[in-house]
């Protein structure tokens, strides 16, 4: 028993040891000085500052990259320390000598995902299935080689439109299971004026015009429309061209 006890006792004071060694350095650490919303809409502009500390030692330049556009005559990316600012990315910098803290200012603007075609008088609106995943940054390192280093850091966010999240909540109030599929093909295609105005008789409609109609007579006046439209369109090319 006092063999054991003297076991026990031994490996408590390594572990003791072991616990009041310091630390080594926690290793790249990104602070976001007023940080941005993770959901904005296309088009928000942002300003924030990003502060990397940590940075590993054989890190020679610090590659810098996000998702956001040039708003105004501001720069998109301005490091501290009277580095150049660019509106270039991805914007390689100098990492600080004696391994020193690096701040950048972002300023831009999230990308647009709405397209608007207008075909005679015909209005089609298209929007971009890709709505998450943008970068505010990403931060990598390479050494005084050029090769990729393990380190680095990214902050994503997402883009929200308000068209299409209240054409959702439309679908959710309509009952019909077909007419809640057709109503978003016909959005997904780009009629989104016309599935917002059958969705809106969908959900406040009685026992009136039989539902049928009502669908063809919309889809008839875009139809018609179109056609309307691409026939305007060719009289004119051919009165150029006398």
């Amino acid at each position: 028993m006092t063999a054991q006890a003297n076991t026990a006792g031994a490996h408590l004071l390594l572990l003791v040891a072991l616990l009041c060694i310091p630390a080594v350095a926690a290793g790249l650490q990104v602070g976001v000085e007023e940080a941005p919303p993770d959901t904005v809409a296309e088009g928000e502009v942002v300003d924030f500052t990003i502060t990397l500390s940590g940075m590993p030692p054989a890190a020679d330049t610090v590659i810098v990259d996000t998702d956001l556009l040039q708003q105004g005559d501001t720069p998109l990316l301005s490091p501290s320390g009277g580095g150049n600012a660019t509106n270039t990315t991805p914007a390689s910098l100098s990492v600080p000598a004696g391994g020193g803290g690096l701040s950048i200012r972002i300023h831009g603007q999230a990308p647009s995902v709405t397209k608007v075609t207008q075909c005679g008088a015909v209005t089609l609106t298209t929007y971009d299935p890709k709505r998450s995943g943008y970068a505010y940054y990403r931060v990598r390192f390479t050494d005084e080689k050029g090769r990729p280093l393990a380190e680095s850091d990214t902050r994503l966010f997402s883009i929200a439109i308000n068209a299409v999240d209240d054409f959702r909540a439309k679908l959710n109030q309509i009952s019909d299971p077909f007419m809640r599929t057709y109503l978003q093909d016909l959005f997904e295609k780009g009629l989104v004026n016309e599935a917002n105005a059958l969705a809106d008789y969908e959900m406040s409609r009685g026992a009136g015009v039989p539902l049928i109609w009502t669908v063809g007579g919309i889809v008839l006046t875009a139809v018609l429309a179109l056609i309307a439209g691409i026939w305007i369109g060719g009289r004119e090319s051919g009165g150029n061209e006398e």
